[in-house]
């Protein structure tokens, strides 16, 4: 009986350990496509975005943590691909498990921009944010020795052309009147309701999870924390932080 206690409670534990999250992305310090490291300060940029969904990030020339020297399995791997034409620049990221299942694409990002760091930059937040809270994937590994996977259907978005606004994507809204919807712009995003009134831009910074933010007549920031989105400005010297409901 003893035995069979034991078996089970070995069993349970392997269960759980395998239903762990990942605690780990790795990214190229350099992208495929580009010939230095951290061009435009993408690399930043995504390790920041990667950073700001809860993950601990590394480049993949840096030094690892011990355990995940040990076993890779514990980190997904994010990457950025390009399909570029004439016109027009592509990129879409994908994240893969160490036995390298696709697990997740972005959506397929487009700029009409001519110039590249501007087209780049573009390209690289749509695909980013269209990732917002779909990164909370099960570890499937149960050690370093015993590699376990499973066939994963691949989830994928589609193309986002950076020069139309997707109005009628507004209709998706939860019924929670004080919910906003993000829509994209050239220099960042504006917030808009239901009817759909403007009601705050927001301006990109280095970091995908800090906007500079308008308010009507109000300047502040918009930054997302464990909490959600904020949007913090100071009025009669004192520091005013409002939660703001948004979709992007």
């Amino acid at each position: 009986m003893r035995k069979v206690v034991l078996i089970i409670a070995l069993f349970l534990s392997c269960i759980s350990f395998a239903q762990e999250s990942y605690k780990y992305i790795i990214i190229p310090s350099q992208f495929s496509f580009f010939n230095e490291a951290n061009k435009y300060g993408l690399s930043e940029l995504t390790k920041s975005f990667f950073q700001s969904e809860g993950y601990e990030v590394y480049y993949d020339n840096e030094k690892l943590p011990d355990d995940l020297m040990k076993n890779r399995c514990l980190a997904l791997f994010a990457n950025a691909f390009e399909s570029n034409t004439m016109f027009m620049t592509k990129v879409h990221f994908e994240l893969k498990d160490c036995t390298t299942n696709t697990l997740l694409k972005s959506q397929l990002a487009t700029s009409r921009e001519k110039e590249y760091k501007i087209a780049y930059t573009q390209t690289f937040r749509q695909a980013l944010t269209s990732l917002k809270g779909k990164l909370n994937f099960k570890n499937t590994q149960f050690s370093n020795d015993v590699i376990t996977s499973t066939p994963v259907e691949i989830k994928s978005t589609p193309e986002i052309d950076s020069d139309e606004v997707v109005e009628e994507e507004i209709d998706e809204i939860l019924p929670n009147t004080n919910q906003l919807f993000a829509i994209p712009t050239e220099t960042g995003y504006k917030l808009v309701n239901s009817k759909p009134e403007t009601i705050m831009v927001l301006f990109n910074t280095s970091s995908l999870s800090i906007y500079i933010a308008k308010k009507e007549n109000i300047q502040g920031v918009f930054i997302k924390n464990i909490y959600g989105w904020f949007f913090e400005y100071y009025q009669n010297n004192k520091l005013v932080s409002e939660k703001v409901e948004v979709k992007f």
